[in-house]
């Protein structure tokens, strides 16, 4: 509805009020951050050429008969989005640095200014190092990535793996199922019959989405929140567990302690889903395996034991037992090809013996300070229960996360409780959109061209799955990807953002280690785990002589950086250690740092150049595709972006061709890439836009959409036109991306999503080394260090020897920093870092409520207020995720006082699934639990 004002005149308050509701257009909207699992559909009104406000659409179907639907879906964030677009700290004109960096000082340039002097220092760094000098930090944010990957793709720069930054890699169901991807959609938790929030606050982090768990609760469910301190959402919970920081593999194993003493665990469900039934040989605590039992065969070959009929090998192509009954217990002798006899036992008895000598609900009170009866009952009703997990990325994020993660899904696995509706665990999921990848890797516009990938890559799973019967597609798919790790020339990626080109990639472990001086961090022996066997410089080693990380193992000390395009990135704020780790080590290196935002961030801060982008509601973008909301968000241009402000897209296209314009000037033809493609300069503008055909934003979009159809995600026929009458689609096909596949269920229309149907319904096997959900892992590492199995270990003393433990959590008010200036966002904080403290410790520090506290480890420190609050336990200290650097004293965050460990063994590999695929399995860095202290400091 369009509307127009008859008078200006003032007539009273009512005309205040009925302002809001004129405008010129409406058009459909969302919301293309990182504010995971978003997709809110909003309506965007338009007056005089400027956004005037949005609100929630509320027009989502219901899918499943007696399930509430997803409406309304939104948050105060995006209610309110639209006062960021005009607010007063957003920057509208590029921008070059006019003093030393980080000193504040800037000049307004012009377009053609910047693009030259950055095409310039591009065109330099390619002639002294190489291609891959020119580096892109990953990011989650879809609505500038698209433009920004295919330039580095087309220039052969280096793109840093988003996951190994950010560590919202849920290492620990890596390691369990070879995927840390499973996502059910929300409707489905309304099936819960027990949801437990496990380092995840969902009052907080899933506002649009809560509801369902609050329906659960009056359809019968029971809700436990387990954490250390009160948090938000033990309102809304009918037990709550406080458990000391970093205990939890201790509770977890307790539970599963209970469920296997007292016979209640599922039997069946052990025996077919996991290998607890594989054969362990314990003279060398390896797996017992074909070559040694035949001499010949597969050395990923595995055993199991049936009563009374001896070795079975384990079917490799469905875990399925028909009817045949294995061992879970026992010894049994076995001769080997080489006439010698070996006594093997399955894993279940190594871990039972485990259970019962370390880890009954009496030995882990200690540890964790939970009672043994709240253990027992809590074991005997997930047990009986269909058990949700509400896994957030906390978790993940401690040293030992993935024995956190290992034993979460351990008490799943006893319980029975994956592959059926209200059940499960979850991380994050991106997929679906494979027009995405189609539409870029293609030679030329139309479907015809688009069968030639969809071609290409049908012969590449059929080729896979004929070298080996046994592989299931998404099985097939991931080994396809995982051949191409390192170079993102073709192919389909795990979030469908690959075009075509010669970029390359690597886990940004590498890079922190060579290029920004992380290496003396990581080889300090007091800040590691106590129980490693070697330092970590001979792990590190080890891992590349051994060639696990070849192709990846990148940029080395001899290509140094030196130019840095932080587009939706933040790496300042974002990077464990901050200022203090980056701006001596790395930052010398860098001829150029560039900035692509919307407003000042902390690394634009100490950047070189600024260059303005749009916002939401100003370019045409989708929101992250996930089983989370199953559908195809629209976040469509419903105004100009202000100033001289540029989509990404644009932004790159005309950065191509200044580079071919620059290059021209110099005399130059053109350059070999890092990974040996020649490319010349006068051809990367052609490669960048298709012949100009992507120059158009709609006829981009809409080539994306159809090839989307054309791929069988979202119905045939769709198109933007039809996205733009509706704003949303949902998906009835998973694709070819492995983060869809790795769903591994059917899309019912009419039902909601739970992941791993197809695991327990079919038998098809997990991606692991043992095509089981995989808790035994005798790779060389994970036996000297006793991780063969799920253990207990306490948190490492990183950052020094003191008395409380760091933690954090996505706050409420700001995705990341993005809000944090809004002026409607404002109003509902205290508009400055705070650090929520217990009482107890404030006091004994002589600290009150709003005073100034430094905290301080042998890393660095930071200023914040303190909120003394009794939800706090004692020995936490709570900083919330998104302040700005800048909201600080002296611009120091709390990451400064974050050394960035990693844990050693995520540079294991060689062993099936501990091998490399786009945002899986990587060294990532630990942040929480932190070693810190504080102190009053004078106002």
């Amino acid at each position: 509805m369009s509307t127009s004002a008859a008078s200006t005149e003032y007539t009273g308050w009512q005309d205040v009020y009925r302002d809001k509701w004129k405008w010129d257009s409406v058009h459909w909207g969302t919301h293309c951050v990182d504010c995971y699992p978003g997709d809110c559909p909003v309506r965007v009104y338009v007056r005089n050429g400027m956004v005037w406000r949005e609100e929630q659409s509320g027009t989502l179907p219901v899918i499943e008969e007696g399930v509430p639907d997803f409406n309304p879906m939104g948050c105060q964030k995006g209610a309110s989005w639209s006062q960021s677009l005009y607010g007063p700290d957003r920057v509208m004109y590029p921008l070059k640095r006019a003093g030393a960096r980080g000193e504040g000082k800037w000049n307004r340039i012009s377009w053609d200014q910047a693009l030259t002097e950055i095409a310039e220092v591009i065109i330099d760094s390619i002639n002294e190092v190489g291609s891959s000098s020119i580096v892109q930090e990953g990011t989650p944010e879809g609505g500038g990535s698209q433009g920004m990957r295919r330039f580095l793709s087309v220039v052969g720069g280096h793109y840093l793996d988003l996951n190994g930054s950010i560590n919202d890699f849920s290492i620990g169901l890596q390691e369990t199922f070879g995927k840390f991807s499973p996502t059910s959609s929300a409707d489905d938790w309304f099936k819960s019959e027990l949801i437990l929030f496990w380092h995840m606050n969902p009052v907080y982090t899933r506002i649009h989405l809560y509801h369902f768990i609050a329906e659960a609760r009056y359809n019968g469910a029971e809700v436990v929140n387990i954490s250390p301190d009160i948090n938000p959402s033990h309102t809304h919970a009918d037990y709550q567990v406080p458990i000391n920081g970093a205990s939890d593999p201790a509770f977890a194993l307790a539970l599963v302690q209970v469920m296997c003493d007292e016979n209640i665990a599922d039997w069946k469900f052990l025996k077919e889903q996991t290998d607890f039934g594989y054969l362990i040989r314990l003279d060398s605590r390896r797996y017992l395996r074909q070559t040694e039992v035949e001499g010949k065969g597969r050395e990923d070959q595995m055993y199991q034991w049936v009563p009374g009929k001896g070795l079975k090998l384990a079917d490799r192509g469905n875990m399925l037992l028909k009817g045949v009954d294995i061992a879970l217990d026992g010894v049994f002798d076995v001769k080997l090809a080489d006439g010698s006899t070996v006594q093997v036992t399955p894993v279940y008895a190594l871990l039972k013996k485990k259970l019962d000598e370390e880890y009954t609900p009496e030995k882990q009170f200690p540890i964790t300070s939970v009672h043994p009866d709240t253990i027992r009952m809590l074991a005997r009703k997930i047990a009986t229960k269909r058990t949700n997990i509400m896994l957030g990325y906390n978790a993940c994020k401690f040293y030992h996360g993935d024995l956190i993660e290992r034993t979460m899904c351990l008490v799943l696995a006893a319980s029975g409780n994956w592959g059926k509706h209200g059940t499960g665990i979850r991380c994050w999921a991106a997929a679906m959109i494979d027009g995405t990848a189609i539409a870029m890797a293609k030679p030329g516009p139309g479907a015809a061209n688009s069968e030639i990938i969809l071609a290409a890559r049908d012969a590449g799973v059929a080729m896979m799955k004929a070298q080996d019967p046994t592989m299931s597609t998404e099985i097939a798919i991931r080994e396809l990807g995982k051949k191409m790790a390192g170079n993102e020339r073709g192919g389909i990626n795990q979030t469908d953002q690959v075009p075509v080109g010669g970029g390359t990639s690597s886990p940004p472990a590498f890079w922190w280690y060579w290029q920004a001086g992380y290496r003396e961090r990581w080889n300090r022996k007091e800040w590691n785990d106590p129980t490693m066997a070697r330092s970590f410089d001979e792990y590190f080693n080890e891992a590349l002589d051994k060639g696990w990380w070849d192709g990846l193992d990148s940029p080395r000390p001899e290509k140094p950086a030196r130019v840095l395009i932080e587009c939706g990135g933040n790496m300042l704020r974002r990077t464990r250690g901050g200022k203090k780790a980056l701006l001596d080590t790395l930052w010398p290196k860098l001829k150029a740092i560039v900035t692509i935002d919307f407003r000042m961030s902390q690394t634009a801060l100490y950047a070189d150049y600024f260059l303005p982008a749009a916002q939401h509601y100003e370019k045409i973008t989708f929101g992250m595709p996930t089983p989370h909301v199953m559908n195809l968000t629209l976040g469509d241009r419903a105004a100009a972006p202000p100033g001289e402000a540029k989509d990404e897209w644009q932004l790159f296209d005309l950065l191509t061709k200044k580079i071919a314009q620059v290059a021209a000037s110099r005399g130059l033809t053109g350059y070999t890439g890092d990974n040996g493609v020649y490319r010349e300069y006068a051809g990367l503008p052609r490669a960048f836009s298709m012949n100009g055909y992507f120059d158009n934003e709609d006829a981009r979009i809409d080539e994306i959409v159809r090839d989307t159809a054309l791929a069988g995600t979202i119905p045939m026929g769709t198109t933007l036109s039809t996205l733009r009458e509706k704003g949303h689609v949902r998906f009835i096909d998973w694709g070819l991306a492995p983060m869809g596949l790795s769903q591994a269920s059917p899309i019912e229309p009419n039902k909601t999503h739970v992941p791993f149907r197809d695991h327990v319904e079919r038998g098809d096997p997990f991606p692991t080394y043992a095509r089981r959900a995989q808790f035994y892992i005798d790779h060389d590492w994970f036996l000297e260090a006793g991780e063969e199995l799920p253990v207990y270990k306490p948190n490492p003393d990183m950052g020094g020897i003191y008395p409380l433990g760091l933690t954090s959590g996505h706050n409420r008010w700001s995705v990341h920093t993005m809000n944090q200036a809004n002026n409607v966002i404002l109003g509902t904080h205290r508009g400055e870092p705070f650090v929520q403290v217990n009482t107890d410790d404030a006091a004994a520090r002589g600290v009150k409520d709003d005073d100034l506290v430094r905290i301080f480890n042998d890393v660095s420190d930071f200023v914040a207020r303190a909120k003394v609050a009794t939800n706090v336990k004692p020995g936490q200290v709570i900083s919330y995720n998104g302040w700005a650097g800048f909201q600080y004293k002296n611009w120091s965050g709390a990451n400064e006082i974050e050394p960035g460990m990693v844990k050693w063994i995520g540079f294991a590999g060689g062993y099936g699934h501990l091998q490399h695929l786009g945002v899986e399995w990587q060294p990532v860095p630990a942040e929480r639990w932190v070693r810190c202290d504080f102190e009053k400091v004078p106002e």
